[in-house]
């Protein structure tokens, strides 16, 4: 690379976080409490990653993907995830270390997610305590969802970092997306909720198989 990174932008869900469980639990109750069928957990990695209105109409039969019923999915999803947020979920291994030896090389890194915001900061405080992330951007209705490349330009902006010094990564097409709208290297990882083929598809320039070998990319 012609430029060191001195910035890292991670996804949440599938990248950071193992959190398939846990959402695709608070999605089944919720389908259930509506009446309608649930899905298998790995059903969820193909649901997840557009955001929790998204995910919710995937959820749903293709007659009762209207706005009206997509709201109350996502009310009563809320409602059954603030009970078991924490349930099933942990950071992916190598991950702690990652982010322990990125600090430690003075790298910047930040969380740009399709996630509520609350949500998303409470899984950081949650299992990230001792490390510190310098942004955190989440869905708050404020910016459009990824790939839209508003959060993470903001992110950049604001930590003063040129798109060159930069990278996102994230385990789908939409993280791949985000980063080349943002102008920044996008790499992709194994261990998410796609496979490697829908993230070189949406141009990926790396795709790693472990967390570790991302410090050889900086």
């Amino acid at each position: 690379m012609e430029q060191h990174l001195k910035a890292i932008i991670f996804d949440l869900d599938g990248t950071l976080l193992d959190t398939l469980r846990s959402i695709a639990g608070a999605f089944n109750r919720a389908l259930d409490q509506l009446g309608y069928p649930q899905h298998p957990s790995e059903a969820y990695r193909y649901f997840i990653g557009d955001g929790v209105f998204q995910c919710a109409s995937r959820c749903l039969p293709a007659a009762e993907q209207n706005k009206a019923t997509i709201d109350q999915l996502v009310q009563a999803e809320r409602v059954e995830y603030a009970k078991s947020w924490h349930q099933e979920v942990q950071p992916y291994q190598g991950i702690v270390e990652l982010l322990a030896e990125l600090s430690k090389r003075g790298i910047a890194t930040s969380v740009l997610t399709n996630k509520d915001q609350a949500a998303a900061e409470q899984c950081i405080r949650r299992f990230f305590p001792g490390h510190s992330f310098h942004h955190i951007i989440g869905y708050d209705g404020s910016r459009p969802h990824k790939p839209d490349p508003s959060g993470g330009e903001w992110i950049l902006k604001a930590s003063g970092i040129n798109y060159q010094q930069a990278a996102m990564v994230g385990d789908t097409a939409v993280d791949m997306l985000t980063g080349k709208a943002c102008k920044m290297l996008a790499i992709g990882v194994s261990w998410g909720f796609r496979e490697p083929r829908e993230l070189t598809g949406a141009g990926a320039t790396y795709v790693i198989e472990q967390p570790s070998q991302l410090l050889e990319l900086l």
